[in-house]
């Protein structure tokens, strides 16, 4: 078997295990310009967004057909207002609509658990024992 022929087939099998159409690979963003888009639609750095989180998401926009937009929200944060919301509402809940459902593609990773100093996951520590009980240091104003 000639080496293009071989490239074609393992592309193919590829995005076939993926479950999506090759068509759409090519509408996504690069994962470091959705990263970007990201921070700059959340109002987090870059560097504090999970990798594989935005991987999860980028590859569920891919699977439901929803990339097309992102380049111009890239451009301007205006240009899709209800795709810029449901983007920020994925990052901070670490949840997204699918066809099938609601899918968890990041529940530690979600932006929630830095809105505020005293959250923490569920099911993580958040300090010593009986760290609850003393009274929290007033915000900043």
């Amino acid at each position: 078997m000639d080496t293009q022929r071989r490239a074609l087939m393992l592309g193919a099998a590829a995005t076939a295990a993926l479950g999506m159409p090759a068509r759409t690979w090519a509408t996504a963003l690069p994962l470091d310009d959705f990263i970007q888009l990201s921070a700059r639609l959340c109002g987090q750095p870059p560097a504090s967004l999970d990798r594989d989180m935005a991987q999860r998401i980028l590859q569920r926009l891919v699977a439901q057909g929803k990339t097309a937009a992102l380049p111009a929200l890239l451009q301007d944060e205006t240009a899709h207002p209800a795709l810029a919301a449901e983007l920020r509402a994925i990052w901070f809940t670490g949840l997204m609509d699918t066809p099938a459902g609601t899918a968890v593609v990041g529940f530690q990773d979600a932006l929630t658990w830095r809105s505020a100093p005293f959250l923490h996951v569920p099911g993580t520590c958040g300090g010593a024992t009986g760290y609850w009980s003393d009274a929290p240091e007033p915000l900043a104003s």
